[in-house]
């Protein structure tokens, strides 16, 4: 395994780490609060259930590596919706107050690498493909 490809496991670990942590508060944080507070924001409650899912479930796909470039590409999109929905009116570094979006367009843009990233030897996706040659 090369340098490169041991430093791109780290992050992805991370990565599905991090989205599985917030898919985990969600729940734990009383997902009706999440719903509540996407229905503030005009989106329909429910919605939070689903994105509460999909971090949690999605996070750890992307710990072991299964679905890699499809979990990317979900997690940069439900971070875009972040931006749009609930933080661009802060800007991109806050108000100096709550936060801005600085964080969600780094989650964009490891979701936007790990979309096109080889496979890392120590994925399920790698062992799946593998199998499939």
């Amino acid at each position: 395994m090369t340098r490169q490809q041991r430093v791109s496991l780290f992050v992805r670990v991370v990565f599905g780490f991090m989205f599985f942590y917030h898919g985990f508060v969600k729940f734990q944080g009383g997902i009706e609060n999440t719903a509540g507070y996407f229905e503030s924001l005009g989106l329909m409650s429910g919605l939070a259930f689903v994105v509460a899912i999909v971090e949690l479930v999605g996070g750890l796909l992307l710990i072991i590596g299964l679905g890699t470039r499809v979990i990317g590409a979900v997690f940069a999109v439900i971070m875009i919706g972040a931006i749009f929905t609930a933080k661009l009116s802060l800007g991109l570094f806050g108000d100096g107050t709550y936060a801005g979006y600085e964080l969600e367009v780094v989650y964009v843009a490891l979701g936007i690498y790990f979309m096109f990233a080889d496979r890392s030897p120590l994925s399920l996706d790698a062992k799946l493909m593998n199998n499939a040659d």
